[in-house]
């Protein structure tokens, strides 16, 4: 710093100009550094060159899967059955059934919206692979030694899972589904549930009032329009198929929840007995819990290093068959 300041020090620098110099040049040793107007250098962050498949947006406030095509659809149809039903049969009805679609719909939006551009839970990468006895943990009530993620380089905890779709490891994978877009992991498994329950009873409530049109035009006998008596049949039919399937879908994840086991589980004939939480336990951990913090920071920098002894040791706290604790120490992509 002397150096620095007897170079850049003027003939006639007094005191206070020398103070600035040092502290122009302590800002530019050290921390991020600055550009004149007070913004940041543009050093790369996680969200611009996220590893995987998963996309990021509004600068990693949102992370989403890689194929809109589907979500896009099923949002198109959503909006497409709901108008349909407005203009053909709510207002034929009364003022509340319009507004008791605006409020099913909306839900139902809103649960969409979230479980699709939520983070699932995407574990953090390793930048280099990791040597070593794999630990083990139980899962389910039994002993299992837990898998290593050649992609990720990490050992996968309990439930944990490699998506091929996204690319990266999710926790608590549950599946990925294409209808929002993303993978349905520990972060966003109460929206995806809230989505399938609230877009269920919404269906019923089109088939019900579609069903309540065509019975109360039989019982007064008054003249309708074909128009709406051919949407209410094809209304009808449509969203009770519908309403039953993801009734019927709804009380399966409800089943699996109560259980503490997940979908991939359940197909791989990984699901034991209900563990040791208790049916109530496990609800209360999916709907009545803080939603829990990601594993990786996107807003931070792209490489994060995490040496050994360092302040900032990312640490997996899994137990061996010895119960010794295993701590992966390694260059971490976006961890948090």
């Amino acid at each position: 710093i002397k150096a620095t300041m007897q170079d850049a020090r003027p003939p006639d620098a007094s005191n206070e100009e020398l103070v600035n110099i040092a502290r122009d040049h302590d800002a530019t040793s050290s921390g991020p550094q600055r550009l004149r107007g007070g913004g940041e250098s543009s050093a790369p962050k996680l969200w611009e060159q996220f590893p995987g498949n998963n996309r990021t947006c509004c600068k990693g406030a949102c992370m989403t899967g890689p194929y809109p095509g589907v979500f896009i659809f099923n949002i198109t149809l959503t909006f497409a059955v709901m108008g349909i039903f407005y203009a053909f049969v709510a207002y034929r009805l009364h003022p509340s059934v319009i507004a008791g679609g605006f409020v099913l719909h909306g839900i139902s939006l809103y649960f969409l919206l979230r479980s699709a551009f939520t983070d699932p839970g995407v574990m953090a990468r390793n930048h280099s692979p990791i040597e070593g006895e794999p630990p083990t943990h139980m899962v389910n009530g039994r002993r299992e030694q837990l898998k290593y993620c050649n992609t990720c380089h990490i050992f996968r905890p309990p439930k944990c899972k490699h998506c091929r779709i996204c690319d990266n490891c999710v926790e608590a994978f549950d599946h990925h589904c294409p209808w929002v877009m993303n993978c349905v992991g520990k972060r966003n498994y109460r929206y995806f549930v809230g989505f399938v329950a609230s877009i269920s009873i919404l269906s019923i409530y089109v088939c019900a009032c579609s069903i309540a049109l065509l019975v109360e035009t039989a019982i007064y006998g008054d003249s309708l329009p074909t128009g709406p008596v051919l949407v209410s049949i094809v209304l009808i039919i449509l969203t009770g198929c519908l309403g039953c399937t993801l009734s019927g879908f709804a009380m399966f994840h409800c089943r699996l929840i109560a259980q503490g086991v997940t979908t991939n589980e359940y197909l791989k004939g990984r699901a034991g007995p209900v563990n040791e939480k208790g049916c109530v336990g496990n609800c209360i951990d999916i709907y009545c819990t803080a939603l829990p913090q990601p594993n990786i920071d996107l807003r931070g920098p792209l490489y994060e290093e995490k040496n050994r002894g360092g302040s900032e040791q990312k640490m997996m706290g899994v137990n061996d068959a010895n119960g010794d604790n295993r701590v992966s120490n390694d260059v971490e992509i976006g961890a948090s």
